[in-house]
């Protein structure tokens, strides 16, 4: 009876059609942790996660990004640990997993199915996961009954199969063995993993295995009536190593025998190997503030941009919190310290030191450390401090050279004898030699007082190249660096404005609106790209103003009809503190200038209300109906929490706003640069390109033409080596100033002479996510490509590499500017190779658009180049490499040739496509 009943269900399983579903998959994960950097699982292609240990921010931008994120679904068990264990029947309980501390359940009945599917996977599918990874399908056979009734128990989680595939036909299923599963439930699943082919793991013993000979070939024989039913259905082989330095050739072999290969330890918390291989470049950045304070921490506002430009992806952690539980040498490129309120954690600097090596150097900045744990970080044989003055000897030619000059002469803080290294500086006292900075196989340190020559307001300059000393310090291989500067060559240019003081009166004749100014001086005049945003509680009927409710509302009307703006949210009530509203820790009201925000009556500052509110408002009674809201501009102290960053996020919009870039002659300069982001969880918060007039001012104090110090800003930025954009930000208030409104005319043209790309400030906000969203892979044969949430438009190369213009897909060229060689990505799916000499030919040495295709072929003794182009000023192209070209097709250009190159442009054209012929 039995056996009737199962051929029904197994010829009703063969006629199920079988929905179209992603496609074989080349790299699989099954990572159960939840400390790995999101950047880095975009080099899978499915990710299998465990719900518990995945924020809703980690599952939407996988998917988002090209990565599928699976969620983790027991089906014969329940671990005593589950959060819904307490609801399970007892009678729904067969027996106990000992070795998992798990109960195994009952699939014959169809509540045990059910409670699965509503209780389980539904949620899972509810929250963004795009499948399902099955597993535990053979518990059943841990117990008498289900050894007595596999029959019955394979029907059962047939059926389950079924109803799965019914309701969600385009998810992924992977289930994890089942190999007693009928024929026809092949059809419905997406691939097959299975354990242990080589290598195993005894979770009752703790203790990895080896697998015979029999085990596989018994394996084997199971696989085969898979691939007999289901012809090319992937095979999945998860293995288990105690150690991740051999991971990478058993992948390979498990590769050739024909399956995905999944290596990893036993808590499936170490990254496995991909194909092609996974770049690191991700480094853990430790401080010694509280977690909360990492934005104030020198790691992050004076290293973060030294690390981004080298184009790694830093990743704060506050030693003063728990250390990591997972591996580090799967996803870091090493580790870096700062040390700035008097090291007292060597209980991390202990644990740390167990896992230094040279494939995971440790490098030391700030404070010498006191506690021996942590200078066993530094591969020194002494610390002391040395008797004044100093005399020093050999030093690494940037020392004293780079920004500050003055070397200490008296250091009160002990110094360091390095046992075995690469001194960058060596100093010497009464027969003694000290190295404050140098470089060695696990690492290197640079020690207070020697990193930063400082002045009384925060200033601060570094006393070497910070570059080349982590390049060094961290052992990096020479590989393409994201870069968020550039555009095709060019410096990028944006433009934003905060709606403060968009009802204010300009000190003008007719005392107009500021943002009418704004809009008639600036906007119409310099059509570049702006992000424009309103401050609701400013303009809406109900707010603060409604007495001129109904002008401002017409004027930010205009505004946001303009084609060359793109519209964005300042909030609701111009929230000052987000802490404040987002639980975290704020000053007491009484001891801030304005309070919270905005004094609006009755009100109380929610994150709902600014960010969802103020949104909704802005598409509601402003925006064209075709054109909404696409940029958030956070307000006051612009230090968001993962909550508000989150509700952003899934509103669709990119924010910016925040960090304190304003280098000056008189201040800080690389020290006093920002990084282009802060990680907040897996959120990321984008800080502002350069600070807004409020800084130039004196807080709008005046004088109200100190905005012009702004060109300084951005010309020390570019000696620099081009460490940020030129961004023009600042807020309507500017408009009621005569010198302030002739101050912004003067930057725009400054910035219109200078050799830039302008683009929208949520296309720049792209540019950073690629540096952090996204993973770098490299094939055998030396090609890097991207994959992410976003990919790099540029990328960075060291002086003595160029691109392989011959062998490289989607790459149009480079341009050496500012010290740095800048290579043009053209499209998502560009494929980069390097070569030590330049190739020959022509090639885009730069253009003022975007590229967003570029082909390139030899016709005889002659060149063809094509681009299609998008941008928004009149097309201007510089070819590099040929003194000849014709326009075979596009708009009508001009054409002028000098020093090698040939420039051309168009009249009003922004963007088209563009074919070429040069010799």
């Amino acid at each position: 009876m039995i056996r009737i009943h199962l051929l029904i269900v197994t010829l009703l399983l063969s006629f199920h059609a079988v929905p179209a579903r992603a496609s074989a998959p080349d790299n699989v994960a099954f990572y159960y942790g939840h400390e790995a950097p999101i950047g880095a699982l975009y080099a899978y292609d499915w990710v299998v996660l465990q719900q518990g240990q995945a924020s809703d921010a980690r599952i939407q931008l996988l998917r988002q990004g090209g990565t599928r994120p699976l969620s983790y679904i027991s089906v014969g068990e329940i671990a005593r640990s589950h959060r819904l264990f307490r609801a399970v029947p007892e009678h729904w309980i067969l027996g106990r997993n000992t070795a998992w501390k798990s109960s195994v359940l009952d699939l014959r009945l169809a509540e045990v199915r059910q409670f699965i599917l509503e209780q389980l996977i539904a949620p899972a599918m509810a929250r963004g996961f795009q499948g399902l990874f099955l597993d535990t399908l053979d518990s059943h056979l841990l117990t008498e009954a289900g050894r007595a009734d596999e029959a019955v128990f394979a029907e059962g989680q047939a059926r389950l199969l079924e109803r799965i595939r019914a309701r969600w036909p385009e998810s992924t299923i992977v289930i994890n063995r089942g190999f007693h599963l009928p024929p026809a439930s092949h059809q419905l699943v997406d691939a097959v993993a299975f354990e242990s082919w080589r290598g195993g793991y005894d979770a009752a013993k703790d203790r990895y295995t080896r697998l015979s000979d029999a085990d596989r070939d018994w394996l084997r024989e199971q696989l085969n009536r898979f691939q007999l039913s289901r012809p090319g259905l992937p095979l999945i082989a998860i293995d288990y190593l105690p150690d991740g330095a051999p991971a990478e050739d058993h992948a390979q072999q498990l590769r050739s025998e024909g399956f995905i290969p999944y290596v990893s330890n036993g808590d499936l918390t170490r990254l496995g190997p991909a194909s092609p291989s996974v770049v690191k470049r991700h480094v853990l950045v430790v401080h010694d503030l509280a977690p909360a304070d990492m934005a104030q921490s020198a790691a992050h506002r004076r290293l973060g941009i030294v690390l981004e430009r080298l184009g790694l992806v830093p990743v704060y952690r506050s030693a003063q919190a728990p250390p990591p539980t997972e591996p580090l040498d799967d996803r870091y490129a090493g580790v870096v310290i700062w040390w700035e309120t008097g090291n007292r954690q060597p209980g991390f600097c202990q644990w740390l030191q167990g896992r230094q090596s040279e494939t995971l150097p440790v490098v030391t900045f700030g404070l010498p450390p006191v506690q021996q744990a942590c200078q066993n970080l530094l591969a020194t044989r002494a610390m002391a401090v040395p008797e004044p003055p100093l005399a020093f000897g050999e030093r690494h030619p940037s020392v004293g050279k780079y920004e500050g000059g003055r070397l200490p002469l008296a250091p009160l803080n002990p110094l360091p004898t390095m046992t075995n290294g690469t001194a960058w500086l060596t100093a010497s006292s009464n027969g003694q030699q000290y190295h404050p900075i140098y470089t060695f196989a696990g690492g290197g340190a640079a020690l207070a007082p020697f990193v930063l020559e400082t002045g009384p307001d925060d200033e601060a300059f570094w006393l070497f190249n910070p570059f080349e000393f982590l390049t060094e310090a961290l052992g990096l291989d020479r590989f393409p660096a994201a870069d968020s500067t550039t555009e095709a060559g060019r410096r990028i240019l944006t433009a934003h404005i905060d709606g403060d003081g968009l009802v204010s009166r300009a000190e003008l004749p007719g005392s107009p609106l500021s943002a009418e100014v704004i809009l008639n001086r600036i906007i119409t005049r310099y059509n570049i790209p702006h992000a424009v945003s309103v401050i609701e509680a400013e303009t809406a009927p109900e707010g603060l103003y409604p007495a001129i409710s109904g002008e401002a509302e017409a004027l930010a009307r205009r505004l946001f009809r303009q084609g060359n703006v793109e519209i964005a949210s300042h909030t609701y009530s111009h929230p000052f503190f987000w802490s404040a509203i987002d639980g975290g820790r704020a000053p007491r009201a009484e001891n801030t200038l304005y309070g919270y925000a905005l004094d609006i009556p009755g009100y109380t500052p929610s994150l709902e209300r600014e960010i969802i509110g103020s949104v909704a408002y802005v598409d509601r009674r402003l925006a064209p109906p075709d054109k909404p809201v696409s940029v958030f501009l956070w307000t006051g102290d612009a230090r968001p929490g993962e909550k508000a960053l989150a509700m952003v996020r899934e509103l669709g919009l990119v924010n910016i706003n925040g960090g304190d870039t304003h280098p000056l002659p008189y201040e800080s300069g690389l020290a006093g640069t920002w990084p282009d982001a802060r990680p907040v969880g897996d959120e990321l918060q984008i800080y502002a390109p350069v600070m807004n007039e409020n800084v130039y001012t004196n807080l709008w104090t005046g004088p109200f033409y100190g905005f012009r110090n702004v060109i300084d800003t951005f010309e020390i930025l570019e000696a620099r080596g081009r460490l940020k954009p030129v961004g023009i930000y600042y807020h309507f208030y500017s408009g009621t100033k005569p010198e302030a409104i002739s101050t912004l005319e003067e930057i725009y043209r400054y910035a219109l002479n200078q050799p830039v790309t302008p683009l929208f400030l949520s296309d720049y906000a792209h540019r950073v996510q690629a540096q952090y969203y996204s993973a770098l892979t490299v094939g055998d044969d030396g090609g890097f490509e991207w994959r992410g949430l976003q990919v790099p438009r540029t990328v960075r190369l060291p002086g003595n590499l160029y691109p392989d213009l011959e062998r490289s897909v989607g790459v149009a060229g480079y341009n050496d500017v500012a010290g740095q060689r800048f290579v043009h990505l053209a499209g998502p799916e560009a494929r980069l190779y390097l070569t030590p000499s330049p190739a020959a030919g022509p090639y885009l040495q730069s253009a003022n658009a975007t590229v967003d295709h570029w082909q390139r072929r030899r016709e005889g003794n002659a060149w063809r180049l094509s681009g299609q182009f998008t941008g928004h000023r009149p097309l201007e192209l510089v070819v590099a490499g040929t003194a000849q070209c014709r326009v075979l097709g596009g708009p009508g250009m001009t054409q002028k040739s000098a020093s090698g190159t040939v420039t051309l442009t168009t009249k009003t054209a922004t963007a088209g496509q563009v074919e070429l012929g040069c010799r």
